[in-house]
C-alpha cells in the first residue's frame, strides 16, 4: 500500500512539473513563431537563452517548418540517483513538449495562418525524482528500525510464551508417533501452562488418541472383513471377478502355461422363467458345489456373475487331459422335491490357453468368451477351444451390427415394388415391397445379406419396423389412384411378427398415413422358424379380423412344414423362385408345383409363383391354372413412381388422376 501511495505522489509531482513547463513554452510561442518565420537565429537564441538556467528543462529547440534548427538552448542532463527501491517508483528522466507554430501571412488578398515551425522542450524530471527518492529513503530507514525493534521484542515474547511450550508439545507428539498405537501414549503437561490453551490442547490430544486407537482397531477388523467379502461371490462363496483378475495377473507374471475355462449353463434364462429365480440360485449353488468337488484339487474356481463360472487350470498339460477333466460337468443333476424327476442341466464350455492365445487377464477372458460363444453356436453341451477365425468373425458381426444400426437410424434405404399379376385376368393385383440400399451404403452388403445379418444380430425387428413405415408412407401417396383390390405386400420376420409392438405399429402407421389395413398383405419369410406358436397364432387371428392377408413366403426352402399350414391358416402360399426356374423341363419341379397346388386348393389358400422369367414358365403355370405370379417376365422391381407408370401403361389406372405425386 505504501508503494502505491508513493507512486501516486511522485506521479502527481511529475504532472505538476509538466504543466509548469508547458505554460512557460506557451508564453513565448508568438515570439518564437515570428523568429521562425524570419529565420532569425539571433532573435531566437536570445528568446531561448533564459532556459539554459531553468531547472525545468534540459533542452529547448526552435525548428523551422522544414525541421531545421533555428536556435537551441540546452544544459547537461541531471544524472539519476541509483537506489534499489527506485525500481518500485515511476522513473521518467525526460519528457518532450512539442508546440506547433503558426504565423499570419497575407495571401490572395487575406491573412492566412501558415505553419512556420515548432517549439520543442525536453523536461528534466531527475531533480524532482531525486528529492522525492531521498525523502522516501529517509522514511524507509526510520520505519525499518522501528519494525526491527518491534520484531525483536515480539520474537522474545512469543518464544517464551508460545514457541518453547509448543516445541515441547511437538517433540512429545513426534516421540509418541513411533510408539504402537495400542499403547495409547499420552502427552505430558507443560509447566506453567496447565490451565491455559496449551493445557486444554494437551487434554484434547490425549482424549483424541484414546478414541483414535479404538477406532483404528475397529477399522482394521472391518477392513479384513470387507477384503474377504470383496473377493467372494455372496451366493456360492467362490472367488468373484476381482479375485479372478488378481489370480490371472499373478499367473501371467509367472509366465507359466495355464488354461482359462468359461462355463455357462444352457438356457439358464428359460429355467428362471419356468421355475423361478430361487431355483436358479439353487442351481448355481449346486453347480458350484459340483465344480468344487470335481475340480478342487486341480483348478481355481470363480463366479464373475450371472450363470458364468471361470475355472483356471494352472497345471494345464494337453487339450485331451483338460477335456477329460471337464466332461463330468457337461451334465449337472438338479434334485428338487417339487420336481418329480431329476433335472439334468447341460453346460457349454469355452477354453483358452496362456500364452499361446493371449498374454493379459482381460485378453484371456475375451478369448474364453469367444470360445464359449462358439460352443453355444455349435449346439451347446460341448467344449470348444479358442479359435482366432471365430474371433474375427464375431468382430465382423459387431461391425455389421453397427452398420445396420446406422442404416436404421438414418433411414439409409428405400423400397422398390415388384408387381403381382393375376394369370386369369392379366391385371396387376398387388406388389411386393423390396429393400434397397442407398448408394452410400451399398458397400455394406446386398439387401439379402443385410436382412440375414439383422436376423442374427437381433436388429430385424427395428429394421422391419422402418421398412413397414416406409411402405405405408409410399402407398399413402398413390392410394386413391390404385384399384380397390390392390394390396401391397411387406415382408415380415417371424421375430417381428411376435414382437410386442407389431400390432401397435400396424395401427399407428395405418392411422398416420390414412391407409386401410385391408390394403396390406404380410409375407412371413420361411427362412426363420416361428418359435412362439401361441403368440403368433393370436397375431394371425388379429390380422385376419383386421382384413390383413398373410402369405407364407419362399415355401419349400425353409423351416415350414405341413403343420405350419394347418396352424396358421395362411391366405396364400408363395412358391420359391428356385422351383419356378426349373420349369417346365424339370419333372421334379413340376411334381412339387402340382402337390403345392393341390394342398393350397384343399386348404382354401391362394398360390403365387415367383421368379417367372420367360414365356415357357408363364405358359406352363397358366395352363396348370395357377392364380398369381410375379417375376422379371412381367416387370422387375420398380420405384413407386415407375410402378404407377407401369400400371398406367396396362390401363389399370387413369393417367390424369389429380393429386398424384409423380
Amino acid at each position: 500500500m505504501s508503494v502505491i501511495m508513493a507512486n501516486v505522489q511522485l506521479q502527481s509531482l511529475y504532472d505538476e512539473k509538466y504543466r509548469e513547463a508547458n505554460s512557460q513554452l506557451e508564453n513565448i510561442t508568438d515570439s518564437a513563431a515570428y523568429a521562425a518565420f524570419n529565420l532569425d537565429s539571433t532573435q531566437a537564441y536570445s528568446l531561448l537563452k533564459g532556459f539554459e538556467k531553468d531547472s525545468l528543462f534540459s533542452e529547448v529547440i526552435l525548428l523551422d517548418n522544414y525541421g531545421d534548427v533555428v536556435a537551441k538552448a540546452s544544459k547537461t542532463p541531471s544524472s539519476s540517483t541509483e537506489n534499489w527501491f527506485v525500481s518500485f517508483l515511476p522513473n521518467y528522466e525526460t519528457s518532450t513538449i512539442n508546440h506547433a507554430l503558426t504565423f499570419p501571412v497575407f495571401r490572395d488578398g487575406k491573412h492566412v495562418d501558415s505553419d512556420v515551425g515548432s517549439l520543442v522542450g525536453s523536461i528534466d524530471y531527475v531533480p524532482t525524482a531525486d528529492e522525492f527518492h531521498q525523502l522516501i529513503w529517509t522514511i524507509f530507514l526510520s520505519t525499518s528500525v522501528e519494525i526491527f525493534m518491534t520484531a525483536v521484542f515480539l520474537c522474545v515474547f512469543f518464544h517464551r510464551q508460545i514457541g518453547k511450550p509448543l516445541s515441547s508439545i511437538i517433540q512429545h507428539i513426534d516421540e509418541n508417533s513411533h510408539i504402537d498405537r495400542t499403547n495409547r501414549a499420552k502427552l505430558i503437561t507443560v509447566a506453567g501452562h496447565e490451565k491455559d490453551e496449551f493445557g486444554r490442547l494437551i487434554q484434547a490430544y490425549n482424549t483424541s488418541i484414546d478414541h483414535a486407537a479404538k477406532y483404528m482397531n475397529k477399522l482394521e477388523r472391518t477392513k479384513a472383513e470387507l477384503k474377504a467379502l470383496s473377493e467372494k461371490d455372496p451366493l456360492t462363496g467362490l472367488a468373484n471377478r476381482r479375485a479372478l483378475l488378481s489370480t490371472l495377473s499373478a499367473l501371467c507374471e509367472q509366465n507359466s502355461r495355464f488354461a482359462v475355462v468359461s462355463l455357462d449353463i444352457d438356457n439358464f434364462g428359460g429355467i428362471n422363467d419356468a421355475y423361478g429365480h430361487q431355483l436358479g440360485d439353487e442351481l448355481l449353488t449346486t453347480l458350484a458345489e459340483i465344480l468344487q468337488s470335481t475340480l478342487k484339487d486341480t483348478a481355481i474356481i470363480s463366479r464373475p456373475g450371472g450363470d458364468e463360472f471361470i475355472i483356471v487350470f494352472n497345471n494345464y498339460t494337453t487339450p485331451e487331459a483338460l477335456i477329460e477333466q471337464l466332461n463330468p460337468v457337461l451334465n449337472v443333476p438338479l434334485h428338487r422335491e417339487d420336481i418329480n424327476n431329476t433335472q439334468w442341466i447341460t453346460t457349454s464350455i469355452g477354453v483358452t490357453v496362456y500364452p499361446q492365445d493371449a498374454h493379459t487377464p482381460q485378453r484371456l477372458l475375451h478369448c474364453t468368451d469367444i470360445a464359449l460363444y462358439v460352443a453355444k453356436d455349435a449346439g451347446r453341451k460341448c467344449i470348444r477351444f479358442y479359435d482366432e477365425d471365430a474371433d474375427l468373425e464375431r468382430s465382423r458381426r459387431d461391425v455389421t451390427r453397427k452398420k445396420l444400426q446406422k442404416i436404421i437410424e438414418n433411414d439409409d434405404f428405400y423400397l422398390e415394388y415388384q408387381p403381382k399379376v393375376s394369370m386369369h385376368s392379366g391385371e396387376v393385383v398387388g406388389c411386393e415391397a423390396l429393400l434397397r440400399l442407398n448408394s452410400n451404403t451399398k458397400q455394406d452388403g446386398a439387401p439379402v445379406e443385410i436382412i440375414e445379418e439383422a436376423e442374427k444380430n437381433g436388429l430385424i425387428v427395428a429394421l422391419g419396423q422402418a421398412i413397414l413405415r416406409r411402405a405405408f408412407s409410399d402407398l399413402s401417396h398413390y392410394l386413391d389412384a390404385l384399384p380397390e383390390n390392390f394390396r401391397m405386400s411387406v415382408n415380415v420376420s417371424p421375430k417381428q411378427l411376435v414382437s410386442d409392438q407389431f400390432i401397435s405399429d400396424l395401427l399407428t402407421f395405418s392411422d398416420e398415413f390414412n391407409v386401410p389395413l385391408t390394403r396390406i398383405d404380410i409375407e412371413i419369410t420361411e427362412s426363420c422358424q416361428i418359435c412362439d406358436t401361441e403368440k403368433s397364432y393370436k397375431v394371425r387371428h388379429w390380422l385376419k379380423n383386421a382384413g390383413v392377408t398373410v402369405t407364407l413366403d419362399d415355401f419349400g426352402t425353409g423351416f415350414a412344414s405341413l403343420e405350419y399350414l394347418l396352424t396358421y391358416g395362411f391366405d396364400q402360399i408363395k412358391v420359391d423362385r428356385h422351383f419356378t426356374q426349373a420349369l417346365p423341363r424339370d419333372e421334379d419341379a413340376k411334381a412339387i408345383f402340382s402337390v403345392v397346388q393341390y394342398l393350397a386348393d384343399k386348404l382354401n389358400m391362394g398360390i403365387i409363383a415367383e421368379g417367372i422369367e420367360n414365356i415357357d414358365q408363364q405358359s406352363y403355370l397358366q395352363h396348370q391354372g395357377f392364380d398369381y405370379v410375379q417375376g422379371y417376365f412381367y416387370s422387375k422391381s420398380l420405384p413407386i413412381e415407375d410402378l404407377m407408370s407401369f400400371l398406367e401403361n396396362r390401363h389399370l389406372i387413369s393417367p390424369a388422376i389429380e393429386g398424384v405425386d409423380r
